[in-house]
């Protein structure tokens, strides 16, 4: 009887191990789906994150409160595009912008524009670029802070300056490509004017001819004066760190899409927890390999008991006290090997270590005072990390013995 309950208590903890191996298998598959679903998004948001744009000086960042405004772009665009701004060149802007205009399928005759005034807000648009001499205007709406459009909004433009200008383009701005004006007021007979005008640039957009890259970056070089082409790159810079935050947003939600859908959530709070848990995992690998052979070092521990991301050796070498951390974390491994003496004397000798060592070679020494060597192993290359210890050990071991 007693033999029969034995056996029976085996077989459940077998099944009970079955289906422990059962859940974690389909927990995995289910990590594995949900990683292949995000792996563009997470490409997409690494990508943008790797952009230093918002790590330069820039005095628009500066002034937050006003570069999100419609009215701060259309100041500085208008300025540029003035044939007699005090920017000192002339119509040499408003002709570059115009020739970004002509790759995009518009015809005009940057001539007829020499004397070309850039105003502000005429009949509430944003900037009427118009030359007195010659009847002819440019209608430019600028949407770089992303604002809706007003009811019927580029065809009551058209009606208004088509009464005494011949209009060569109406020119749409949004932040990015995406934006598109809204034509679900327009009728039949604003169809058939402003359509063929319509000419769509996005601030920037590499993909496409933009703002940025067609005319703002050759306006560099039309200028010799410092300041405005500061002016010009610092402004460059503003329109990319807007996109990449707007793009950044944009990312978030995609992936907030896709956590939402089913089980997706707690899959994504699974594999944040085993993230949080690798290091851990990795130090007390490094510990159960070498716990029991880690000579000339005497011990080998987990630094810490509550967060043990850190395995040392520990010992005496050639009458010195050193240590090798062994650091853990998502970005890999950092092994340091140091003296944790003050003594001149220790120092000379743990130098001679350095200086002899083979293995550390490529160290890199410490800039803090401190008597350590550092070397670096990406994440998934514990073969390159143990090599290292073997050898080092192999190489500590001999020289102890002379």
């Amino acid at each position: 009887m007693l033999y029969l309950c034995r056996m029976i208590d085996g077989l459940n903890k077998i099944n009970l191990l079955h289906t422990w191996e059962s859940l974690v298998d389909a927990h995995m598959k289910s990590i594995n789906g949900f990683l292949k679903l995000c792996k563009p998004v997470c490409f997409e948001f690494e990508k943008s994150k790797q952009k230093t744009h918002s790590e330069q000086f820039n005095i628009f960042s500066l002034i937050s409160d006003l570069y999100y405004r419609e009215n701060f772009h259309s100041d500085i665009i208008s300025f540029f595009l003035d044939t007699k701004g005090n920017h000192g060149c002339g119509d040499k802007f408003l002709a570059s912008f115009i020739s970004m205009l002509n790759k995009l399928g518009r015809n005009i005759n940057a001539r007829c524009y020499q004397d070309a005034d850039a105003i502000r807000e005429e009949g509430k648009i944003d900037i009427l670029v118009k030359s007195e001499s010659t009847k002819r205007a440019i209608i430019i709406e600028n949407k770089i802070n992303n604002a809706g459009d007003m009811p019927r909004q580029l065809p009551r433009y058209y009606d208004y300056i088509s009464q005494n200008y011949q209009i060569d383009a109406i020119v749409y701005i949004p932040l990015q490509t995406g934006k598109k004006p809204d034509k679900s007021d327009w009728t039949d007979e604003d169809e058939k004017h402003v359509d063929p005008l319509l000419t769509i640039i996005p601030s920037y957009d590499k993909k496409t001819i933009n703002l940025v890259d067609d005319w703002l970056h050759p306006s560099e070089l039309i200028t010799n004066n410092i300041d405005v082409l500061s002016t010009i790159r610092q402004y460059s810079n503003l329109i990319i760190l807007l996109n990449k935050n707007i793009m950044d947003t944009v990312i978030l939600e995609k992936f907030y899409n896709e956590i939402k859908v089913g089980d997706n959530f707690k899959t994504a709070q699974s594999i944040r927890n085993m993230l949080n848990e690798l290091p851990r995992y990795l130090a007390r690998r490094i510990y159960e390999k070498y716990h029991n052979k880690c000579a000339p070092f005497s011990k080998v521990f987990l630094y810490s008991p509550n967060d043990p991301r850190d395995a040392v050796f520990e010992g005496d070498i050639l009458g010195i006290h050193v240590k090798i951390d062994i650091w853990c974390s998502e970005e890999g491994y950092d092994a340091a090997f140091w003296l944790t003496t003050e003594s001149k004397q220790d120092e000379v000798v743990f130098n001679d270590i350095v200086t002899n060592a083979q293995t550390l070679y490529d160290a890199v020494k410490a800039q803090d005072g401190i008597n350590r060597v550092n070397k670096h192993f990406d994440l998934f290359d514990e073969t390159g990390l143990v090599s290292f210890i073997d050898n080092f050990l192999k190489e500590l071991s001999e020289m102890n013995k002379r």
